[in-house]
């Protein structure tokens, strides 16, 4: 596995990856992990069954690189190259290597790893970034075209939403290529919860419903609406009433800033980075995730593993996810009202409130528990190694 963050809490991808090695591992399979070494991040518990190499790169406390600058560019090869001399080193002891994301690691290594005759598998993290593959054609002067060309050469591809698996087909992957396997959730770490008001306690929060946000401070979160949103509900619903966010990022000072303008920074709490997001999404009444873009968002997923009614935009793979009045509601994408009127819809109407919490866990029990989900990987490896062609 090739994973640039490999880590329970700076991220869904690192975390989905440290979820999935840790599980394929009991089941059997022999594998380890180089990822990105990385200073000044949360201590973590890792399995021992699971050996995790450190690669060097430059920038070892900057772990999130979403913004395309040349910075970021100069980390990412840098990771990319020593990843390169990693994977020559233990070139004997794998025949399958599976990238946690579809860029410029991926890039590098391909053609090292297929005149290694080596099997790569690519997880698609997310549509439309233009930074993976899926969303190259046409960007970078033509580059992204050549890049999508050579990208073919993937023996697999893991599509985790509709809208990836389109973007795929478009950059001409063959459709017998892509594997529709969704994020997952581990239910074994979210069981029934306690009494909310105790946990709010226990956390020191305000008594009252609180609606929730987890996520990076960044422009494609679409923060700014939501808290445009929350300055139109309080002016309905003024009384015992919160909003919760928890993450940092370069817009949170903006964002701050924002709810300070709006008269609303009293019912707004901006937590930061919170080591165990978990307890808060149970001690809360409500989530919501106002984003312009996401490919199969885990914060969703985990909130429905805590059985809190959720409001989403309608987007990507939130629309894999969620049915609009059955496990959630669906708002438009960057607009204030819709959002603001089904946050109010939540706190008015008890009865689907507790509807929309029931379906939310039940879908996640059904269809993106790690027990069903961990099986389709097994058939994917399975299947590179008997039949070498990856359909």
């Amino acid at each position: 596995m090739v994973s640039p963050l490999y880590h329970p809490s700076l991220g869904g991808l690192g975390r989905q990856a440290k979820v999935l090695t840790e599980r394929l591992s009991r089941e059997g399979v022999d594998l380890f992990v180089i990822t990105r070494y990385l200073k000044d991040v949360p201590d973590a518990t890792y399995s021992p069954d699971v050996e995790v190499i450190r690669a060097w790169s430059v920038r070892p406390r900057k772990y999130h690189l979403p913004e395309i600058n040349l910075e970021n560019l100069l980390t990412s090869l840098l990771f990319s190259l020593s990843t390169t001399i990693k994977l020559l080193q233990q070139r004997n002891h794998y025949e399958i290597v599976h990238f946690h994301g579809a860029g410029l690691p991926l890039i590098v290594n391909l053609p090292v790893l297929k005149a290694l005759r080596k099997k790569v598998v690519a997880k698609v993290a997310a549509a439309n970034l233009g930074t993976e593959a899926g969303s190259l054609r046409g960007r970078y002067l033509g580059l992204g075209t050549i890049l999508g060309h050579m990208l073919k050469w993937v023996d697999a591809f893991i599509a985790t939403t509709g809208e990836i698996r389109d973007g795929l087909l478009r950059e001409g992957i063959r459709e017998e290529r892509i594997w529709r396997i969704p994020n997952f959730i581990d239910l074994s770490l979210y069981p029934p919860s306690g009494s909310k008001e105790a946990i709010k306690r226990s956390l020191g929060l305000p008594e009252g419903r609180i609606f929730v946000f987890a996520g990076r401070f960044v422009k494609r979160k679409g923060i700014e609406y939501l808290l445009r949103a929350w300055a139109e509900v309080l002016r309905e619903a003024p009384q015992g009433v919160y909003l919760l966010l928890l993450g940092d990022g370069p817009l949170k000072a903006e964002m701050v800033s924002l709810s300070r303008s709006l008269a609303i920074e009293k019912k707004t709490l901006f937590l930061g980075h919170v080591e165990e997001v978990r307890e808060y999404l149970y001690a809360s009444d409500a989530f919501v995730l106002p984003s312009l873009q996401e490919g199969m968002p885990n914060s969703l997923l985990e909130a429905m593993a805590c059985s809190l009614p959720v409001i989403a935009t309608r987007i990507g793979g939130v629309t894999d996810i969620i049915e609009d009045g059955v496990n959630g509601i669906l708002v438009p994408p960057a607009e204030v009202s819709p959002l603001a009127e089904a946050m109010l819809r939540v706190l008015s109407d008890r009865d689907l409130s507790v509807s929309l919490a029931s379906h939310a866990r039940r879908t996640v029990e059904m269809h993106f528990s790690l027990d069903r989900v961990v099986g389709g990987y097994l058939r994917l490896y399975r299947a590179l190694m008997n039949t070498g062609d990856g359909e």
